[in-house]
């Protein structure tokens, strides 16, 4: 059947994110020695020069929420498609209203009558919302719409591993404008390993459900 090849598939792409931040490290190693080298032609120089070294663990962790939201959203509709295909059903994930994650609810829970673990859901949920501040507003909540902002403030306060912090390494200034400080999102390696974790969760319990109205 076509969600047997899937489910391998979405192991392995989750397998493969679990195993990318594991070498962040080693990257922010590499990074740190690269920054010493232009020490003498920058903050010698110049003493608030941002250099990439300084940014590149926060720009990991928003890489790894992008990837793993790619990811999970394409998996997400793969297994709609397939679920579909095996059991020759006659709805489709387009014949549901609201936006991506309210039509995969939707079909989930009336079609294949399989409804997701509320705390596996409220991650897939909130890692589209950090993705939304990541590349909506590059991690700055200040540059999100009133409603998005809230959500995320909310995010941040219920879920370990996530701050919004005063930092300026990405939204850095010449000298002569305002240097206060800009809100951004913070996320540690910690909290991308839970993500994984409840992503693989949540297509665990699918796969074991993908038969509609039996397990």
């Amino acid at each position: 059947m076509s969600a047997d090849l899937d489910k391998a598939t979405t192991r392995n792409f989750l397998d493969g994110l679990r195993s990318l931040v594991t070498i962040f490290e080693d990257q922010r190693d590499a990074a740190r020695e690269q920054d010493a080298l232009a020490l003498t032609e920058s903050r010698e120089h110049h003493p608030h020069a941002i250099l990439f070294g300084d940014l590149l663990p926060r720009l990991q962790t928003y890489s790894f929420v992008t990837l793993l939201t790619v990811i999970l959203r394409a998996r997400l509709a793969v297994f709609c498609k397939a679920v579909r295909q095996d059991h020759g059903l006659e709805q489709s994930l387009d014949d549901m209203d609201g936006t991506f994650l309210e039509k995969v609810h939707k079909y989930l829970r009336d079609v294949v009558q399989a409804e997701p673990p509320e705390d596996l859901w409220h991650w897939t949920e909130e890692l589209v919302s950090l993705h939304t501040c990541i590349v909506e507003a590059a991690g700055n909540p200040d540059l999100m719409s009133k409603f998005d902002r809230r959500v995320l403030q909310q995010i941040v306060r219920r879920r370990p591993g996530l701050a919004l912090e005063q930092d300026d390494l990405l939204f850095s200034r010449a000298p002569h404008l305002s240097q206060r400080p800009q809100p951004v999102l913070g996320i540690d390696t910690e909290c991308c390993m839970e993500a994984i974790t409840a992503a693989q969760g949540l297509f665990g319990y699918l796969y074991q459900h993908r038969t509609p109205g039996g397990p």
